[in-house]
């Protein structure tokens, strides 16, 4: 070095201080590794399906670890955490009921349980090592095993979010979002079912069996069947009532074909026409505003329409049968020997029923009244026509009959008979109505027609699969939840209990069980200022058998209704039977 130069001199064979650290390091994993256990290295074997054998073998020997690991403290919040977000977005995203909703539920539901399961065994199809197997085992054995803890932590969270986003949903702020939600909804379902039934027709066609679950009419199919067994003898009325079923299929398919489309503002102008014996729409007989005609049938439909109408508008502030002024058609004197009166998704028909008929007619305002709920329901809230949400469709209707036709007569609750077709049976026939609400199941009984099949509370339920299953024998339950409630409450029936009744039906979505129907009534009283009547209305549900809970009871009868046509009871079997 020259001089004068004072530059310290770099020794390069000396570790710089990054290097001392970096071997620190490396020395410290070593150590680490050394301590560990050793991983098993061995080939997994080379068969995926040996794989697969093996991890499931040995995962199931791992299901009491698996249980022990999940009891870890530190896992708690995580899982709860977990199920809360679960519970509010569940809470936010899909509706209260429907098919729909209920599909991406169950879907939401299976993804958690399925996607442990599918990366278990994706790690043994690609596993190479048995350390790999092992891993995948272990995943298995913490699935299973850890399930029952997790599943109540995550319930307990799912509790906790759903119920303060439901605090959040039901304030004023979030009611358009609610509103715009349910019309979404409401059109899948819609645009679902009627793709599904349009479907088990085809199935049913092939099999030659889809008489037994596709009838309707204000006359169910229990009463023909009871009709024509206890008639073997009487070739005439037997081919009325064959032909009137062979009508009533037809009508079924062509209502639940209907999708709601774009209708004029005719502000429910009422049109009667005369089918004049045969089995067509008929001729125009008496428009809005024309005189009587002197034909009783065509001046009877006309008036009950009338009161439908006002009805409508007076209790619900709701304009025609869509609540966007459609016109309000009806036909009379419809074919010869007709056993029936129905809705068909655009029109009120009464049939004429014959000389041999046990019944005497069926132009009547609570069988109208009844008949045109049916389009309520349409067009309000889609409930499915199928086991309860079909029993609560039919209930809807009994309810609105007999309220329109109280209203007409001015009666109270308590004055009133509360009976379904009262008068319809001919004199001869041992029977008031064709059904009895405060009284399921006393509304008639001769040996001509049988005997009224109606439970009165759910320890009777009839789980047949006639029938639709049994939505014209099960909505006797309801039935006499309503009526007893109306009565208790007192005074005019179409008031409070009607409003609480129609503002339920449209929050309770496309297939609520009796039990989320009932949950929904108590809330809408609370909603509509009558948290007094609270207890009158648990005290009619508790008289019934049914429990109000917002879940519908995990029940293959109550649950996705479009797929319970195959479920229950032999066709046509237990229809008139009381359990």
């Amino acid at each position: 070095m020259a001089e004068g130069d004072d530059k310290p001199v770099v020794n390069n064979n000396q570790p710089t201080e990054a290097q001392v650290g970096l071997s620190q390091q490396i020395l410290a994993g070593a150590v680490a590794d050394a301590q560990a256990p050793s991983k098993d290295l061995r080939a997994a074997p080379d068969s995926a399906m040996t794989r697969m054998k093996d991890v499931t073998v040995d995962g199931f020997k791992k299901i009491g670890d698996g249980f022990i690991h999940s009891l870890d403290p530190d896992l708690i919040l995580p899982n709860v955490a977990i199920g809360a977000a679960i519970g509010a977005g569940a809470k936010l995203i899909l509706p209260k009921s429907g098919p729909v909703g209920a599909i991406a539920g169950v879907a939401l539901g299976g993804y958690f349980v399925a996607k442990p399961l599918v990366e278990t065994y994706h790690g043994a199809y690609v596993a190479r090592t048995m350390e790999d197997m092992n891993a995948a085992s272990s995943l298995l054995g913490d699935t299973i095993g850890g399930m029952p803890v997790t599943m109540l932590e995550a319930g307990i969270g799912a509790k906790i979010g759903s119920s303060l986003m439901g605090k959040a949903l039901a304030t004023e702020a979030a009611q358009p979002f609610m509103a715009w939600k349910a019309a979404q909804y409401k059109a899948l379902d819609g645009g679902l079912m009627r793709g599904v039934e349009g479907a088990k027709t085809l199935g049913l066609r092939a099999a030659g069996i889809e008489s037994t679950f596709h009838r309707h009419g204000f006359i169910p199919e229990h009463v023909f069947d009871e009709i024509a067994r206890r008639n073997a003898g009487n070739p005439d009325l037997l081919k009325s009532i064959e032909r009137a079923r062979a009508s009533n299929l037809q009508i079924r398919l062509e209502r639940e074909g209907l999708a709601p489309g774009k209708t004029e503002n005719h502000n429910g102008a009422r049109e009667i026409y005369d089918a004049q014996g045969k089995e067509v729409d008929g001729v125009l007989a008496r428009a809005e505003g024309q005189k009587p005609t002197g034909k009783s049938d065509v001046d009877l439909a006309y008036d009950y329409t009338g009161d439908i109408r006002g009805f409508l508008k007076d209790v619900h502030g709701r304009n025609s049968i869509d609540g966007k002024g459609m016109k309000m058609l009806s036909t009379v004197n419809y074919g010869n020997n007709f056993e029936n009166a129905f809705w068909n998704g655009i029109r009120m028909t009464y049939g004429n029923p014959g000389a041999q008929s046990p019944f005497k007619t069926f132009v009547m305002r609570v069988i109208a009244g009844h008949e045109v709920e049916h389009g309520v329901t349409q067009f309000e809230a889609g409930t499915v026509y199928r086991n309860q949400p079909g029993a609560l469709n039919e209930h809807f209707s009994d309810v609105g009959g007999v309220l329109i036709d109280m209203k007409a007569l001015g009666q109270k609750a308590e004055q009133y008979h509360w009976q379904v077709g009262k008068g319809i049976w001919k004199e001869n026939i041992k029977g008031e109505a064709l059904r009895d609400m405060r009284k399921p199941g006393k509304a008639y009984d001769d040996p001509a027609i049988g005997k009224d099949p109606q439970p009165a509370h759910m320890d009777q339920y009839n789980p047949t699969r006639g029938d639709n299953g049994g939505v014209h024998i099960n909505s006797g339950i309801p039935n006499r939840a309503f009526s007893e409630f109306a009565v208790n409450v007192g005074g005019n029936a179409w008031e409070a209990p009607a409003k609480i009744w129609y503002d339920a039906r449209a929050r309770a979505g496309s297939t609520p069980s009796f039990s989320q129907f009932a949950f929904e009534t108590l809330e809408s009283a609370k909603r509509l200022g009558h948290t007094d009547l609270v207890p009158k209305l648990e005290k009619a549900w508790a008289d019934v058998g049914v429990k109000p809970a917002e879940t519908a009871p995990l029940h293959l009868r109550n649950f996705i209704p479009i797929f319970s046509t195959f479920g229950g009871a032999a066709p046509g079997s237990d229809v008139g039977v009381s359990r």
